[in-house]
């Protein structure tokens, strides 16, 4: 990945600071993966309390047990609340966050210009449970951010004491949205969407939430430079149950990033970078007020979110032959954030949607895999010899038991109960064979392999 480096040149709201910042530099080791958990944040959690600009205490636990932490910086009138991993499976920001603190303690310059200005309080990870099964809910199974209102979840009622307590000028609820948002027709994913909820119905804008638009208004002059394009803003309709519409609601200026896919970053390091980056100039902003400077059109710019654009893998042009029929389909293919996993979504003309990976299959004939039936007294080893050998004869689906099977080879398994039919179909599993004339390619999740 091409190294990001973050300059900052807005005159007016940098006139006083403004440099170039290598966000690298800050990062905390460790969290360039998918799931981000408790364990993984708690030694740095401890080093932070040796740091004496800084203020770690616990809000909390979880409902497992986990302690909740917050670190505060600064003794300023402007109080400031960032939050990040509501949903447990969402840990792009969590990861911001960690950086940021680095960041702070490896900059008392920059600190010292803002820390009378500002009081900042950083909640690294509100759903610990989740984090922990990877999974958007808590261990209640439920939806922290729709249990604002009657608060039956402990991590919902520490962040709602929290900012009644504190009463933030500024939230910043940091978020993961899924990977097939598109940022307006532009054909590009949206790495980042941003948002200033609305607090009624009728999406008034009062002082507060202007204050949000505006200083979004500098967020955008940042992802201009780092990801030109590939930036979205959320629909504003009013969610009575969410954090973030309620915080708008108390008078909150309340800033939603969304961090989302980038091209070649599975673990979305590049949206990472954007939020440290982002930061950074939002507290460069508020510490000097400068952000007042902005009206909200640069908000208003920011293309909607164009849901479900991308798929994951799209095949294009198969041709398909069943009950005397010939016709050409293109095959979505969705897959889980690993690419461990997948299914077929949908089928016929897709040419409306971008893809990860495109797949051109003009000439190529499906034809259904057959499944092999594993057992657990006769254990399969696969090695890439002998994962080529089932290709060829056809098999290219797992059934049975899973801990029967040691995968040693470049090729990702794909479980069905089943064979497929004589056609592509919504739902079946991401395993396709094709075939042109003598020769024959299987596509497994989104690795696409050439039988010999």
């Amino acid at each position: 990945m091409k190294k990001i480096i973050v300059v900052l040149t807005s005159l007016w709201v940098f006139q006083a600071y403004s440099q170039s910042l290598s966000v690298e530099q800050y990062q905390v080791s460790g969290l360039d993966k998918l799931q981000i958990k408790h364990a993984d944040i708690v030694p740095y959690i401890e080093q932070f309390k040796s740091y004496p600009e800084m203020e770690v205490s616990q809000l909390g636990q979880s409902s497992q047990g986990r302690a909740i932490y917050q670190v505060k910086v600064g003794q300023g009138k402007t109080r400031v609340l960032m939050w990040s991993q509501m949903h447990g499976d969402e840990p792009t920001a969590t990861g911001a966050v960690l950086d940021l603190v680095n960041m702070i303690h490896q900059r008392p310059e920059w600190r010292q210009r803002w820390e009378n200005k500002i009081t900042l309080y950083m909640v690294p990870m509100i759903n610990p449970d989740g984090a922990e099964l990877a999974q958007r809910y808590n261990i209640q199974d439920i939806d922290i951010n729709r249990d604002a209102l009657r608060l039956q979840s402990p991590e919902g009622r520490i962040l709602m004491a929290l900012g009644q307590s504190i009463k933030p000028d500024f939230g910043f609820n940091l978020h993961d949205q899924n990977a097939y948002y598109a940022a307006g027709n532009s054909g590009n994913t949206a790495t980042i969407s941003l948002l200033a909820p609305a607090f009624n119905v009728a999406k008034d804008v009062n002082q507060s939430r202007r204050h949000a638009m505006q200083l979004i208004g500098v967020l955008k002059d940042v992802g201009d430079q780092l990801i030109p394009g590939h930036m979205g803003r959320y629909n504003d309709t009013f969610s009575p149950r969410a954090f973030g519409d309620n915080f708008s609601k108390m008078g909150i200026s309340t800033i939603l990033i969304e961090s989302g896919a980038y091209p070649d970053d599975p673990n979305r390091q590049v949206a990472r970078k954007v939020n440290l980056a982002m930061l950074y100039a939002a507290i460069n902003s508020i510490a000097d007020q400068s952000y007042q400077q902005q009206t909200t059109d640069p908000y208003l710019s920011i293309p909607f979110n164009n849901g479900g654009a991308f798929k994951d893998v799209i095949v294009n042009n198969l041709t398909v032959t069943t009950h005397s029929q010939e016709y050409l389909l293109d095959v979505g293919i969705r897959l889980n954030r690993s690419a461990t996993a997948g299914r077929v979504d949908e089928v016929g003309d897709l040419s409306t949607f971008q893809a990860f990976t495109h797949i051109e299959a003009t000439g190529w004939q499906y034809q259904s895999c057959e499944t092999y039936k594993l057992s657990a007294d006769a254990p399969l080893k696969l090695t890439n010899a002998r994962y080529m050998q089932l290709l060829k004869q056809g098999y290219c689906l797992f059934s049975g038991p899973r801990d029967s099977v040691s995968n040693q080879s470049d090729y990702p398994l794909v479980f069905s109960a089943a064979s497929q039919a004589d056609k592509p179909f919504r739902g079946m599993p991401s395993a396709l064979r094709m075939v042109k004339q003598q020769r024959a390619q299987v596509l497994l999740n989104n690795v696409l392999v050439q039988i010999d």
